[in-house]
């Protein structure tokens, strides 16, 4: 059973690891339809390069839905996944600890 969970964690933090994915994530819970320029505006720091890698990541593992609108110029929204919603507690705490720890 140990085994199981360690495989387990090991997945989702292969698939969630990294500088950005969780603070994307984070973004995308709270403004459901956010598009890439809020997203970068959103998260200081972050290159283009980073967030089309990220969005393309947790798009292909269905952590997010990418909704093209099909027009001139592109329009691109971001939405939530019932994987994502799964996630909404654990962040929720982690951004409560966040707030803990830095004060």
């Amino acid at each position: 059973m140990n085994e199981e969970k360690n495989c387990a964690i090991s997945n989702i933090m292969n698939i969630l690891g990294g500088k950005w994915k969780l603070e994307i994530l984070w973004q995308i819970l709270n403004d459901e339809g956010i598009r890439f320029n809020q997203l970068k505006r959103n998260i200081p720091g972050v290159t283009n390069v980073a967030l089309i890698r990220c969005l393309k990541s947790l798009a292909e593992h269905k952590f997010i839905k990418r909704i093209d609108k099909k027009t001139v110029p592109p329009h691109v929204e971001y939405y939530t996944t019932e994987k994502t919603q799964l996630l909404f507690p654990i962040l929720s705490q982690l951004a409560e600890l966040g707030k803990t720890i830095s004060s």
